[in-house]
């Protein structure tokens, strides 16, 4: 076992999901309470999903406090364990109210204090459950030692006082990092609930504004004149390309004012141009989706292109595809893989879809559906869908094969019926039926 510093790490010993969620959690620790509470809740529906399918045990109940209860009364977990997991459960549920972007109108200061006890208190709670967890389930036979880290809040505070003051780039793309992670869990919760689209935006916003002002201290000059000149002829600071860059990327996400994929274009050719590989892959990936597929192959496969997630997943589907370049199934699916290992969840779908639909790959139901699984248990929807969508069309195609067996064994018996066992011998006329109809032979056979 390696050596742990902070509790963020401890988590991430457990599954993606809890460990995505713990690292959101202390991230909005100060800043937003009741998105901690939030994600402190989802840890506690994870840890009940490990003990289950630990237990080999499934639950009759989609209710939080129902499957504790289940756990507890098959004795999947001791009742300390279970108490525990409901004092958590009662803290979090005082998040729930404000889900909604209504902020704390009502009694404001008050119900900020009450989050932000509940949050520290629903931390520790969170702990100890996984330190339980951690024992129960077998992941290691003694507890690793670690240490709390200081939550979010303060390093944030620092940040953005830095910024108010400072002509320094670094602190300026820090903030825009900062922006950048709150924005993209906000993005992440509404996926639940649509109106974090505000705040999502909002981040989003001064996350550009942030890299906006890094770039301008660090080459001085601001990033219009970048685009207005087409990346031609002006001086770009390497130590700028970076913050350059990231704009760019938010111009692809259309999260920047006025500004979207023309616009990034332009900037990732002057980087290009400057030497940085990252813009290769993005540039690529631009133009194939603006149907520039001769470009797009240009930059996906450049020699100085990065190798990295983004790259593998969108040279997997030019492979797959057969718009910039006949299909390879062979090569998508190499680069598929690579992506999957790295922890691409869309190449984990891509994988699953291939091996299932099976046009250019033989057929692999097992390949298919542990591709699928993978990418279900890290949380993708269009995995979820797909794979219960096809299970069902299996069930039907199932259900129909067994439908037209009962009609041919219905078909056989009247067939049977239809023809007596002393068919070559005499028989009575009120005796019963040799064909076991139960009527008597003048009434069944005979007639025939």
């Amino acid at each position: 076992m390696s050596n742990i510093i902070d509790d963020e790490q401890f988590a991430g010993l457990f599954k993606e999901s809890i460990a995505s969620d713990y690292k959101d959690a202390l991230l909005f620790m100060k800043a937003d309470p009741d998105i901690s509470l939030m994600k402190f809740r989802k840890i506690l529906e994870s840890l009940c999903l490990l003990y289950k399918e630990h237990s080999s045990y499934e639950f009759e109940s989609v209710n939080l406090y129902d499957q504790i209860e289940e756990l507890a009364g098959n004795n999947i977990i001791a009742g300390v364990t279970r108490e525990s997991f409901h004092e958590v459960r009662t803290l979090t549920n005082e998040g729930v109210h404000i889900s909604c972007d209504i902020g704390y109108e009502k009694d404001g200061i008050a119900v900020k204090e009450k989050l932000d006890i509940n949050a520290i208190e629903s931390r520790k709670g969170i702990l100890n459950l996984l330190e339980h967890a951690f024992l129960g389930l077998g992941i290691d036979k003694a507890l690793p030692a670690y240490e709390m880290k200081v939550a979010g809040g303060q390093e944030q505070k620092n940040l953005w006082f830095m910024s108010l003051t400072s002509n320094n780039h670094n602190d300026h793309f820090r903030l825009g990092e900062l922006y950048l992670k709150l924005a993209e869990c906000y993005e992440r919760l509404m996926l639940d609930d649509n109106t974090f689209i505000e705040r999502s935006n909002s981040m989003f916003f001064f996350a550009a504004e942030s890299y906006k002002a890094s770039f301008q201290f660090c080459s001085k000059r601001s990033i219009p004149s970048v685009i207005d000149s087409q990346g031609k002829g002006i001086s770009i600071s390497p130590e700028s390309c970076d913050a350059l860059f990231n704009y760019s990327l938010l111009c692809l996400k259309g999260k920047v004012d006025n500004q979207g994929a023309v616009e990034a274009k332009i900037i990732l050719r002057a980087l290009i141009k400057r030497g940085f590989t990252d813009a290769y892959s993005y540039l690529g990936w631009q133009n194939y989706v603006d149907e520039d597929y001769k470009s797009a192959f240009k930059y996906l496969n450049h020699k100085k292109v990065t190798q990295n997630v983004y790259t593998f997943h969108k040279l997997g589907i030019l492979y797959s595809e057969g718009k910039a370049c006949p299909i390879n199934i062979d090569r998508a699916i190499d680069c598929f893989q690579r992506a999957s290992e790295l922890g691409d969840t869309e190449s984990m779908f891509e994988l699953g879809k291939l091996y299932h639909k099976a046009t250019e790959v033989d057929n692999n139901d097992a390949l298919s559906q542990e591709y699928l699984g993978k990418a279900v248990v890290r949380g993708h929807i269009d995995a979820v869908m797909y794979l219960d969508d096809n299970y069902l069309k299996l069930q039907d195609s199932f259900n129909k094969v067994v439908e037209e067996t009962i009609v041919m064994l219905d078909e056989a018996l009247l067939q049977a019926k239809k023809t007596p066992i002393k068919a070559n011998s005499k028989q009575g006329r009120n005796e019963g039926c040799s064909c076991n109809s139960g009527i008597k032979y003048k009434n069944c056979c005979a007639t025939q």
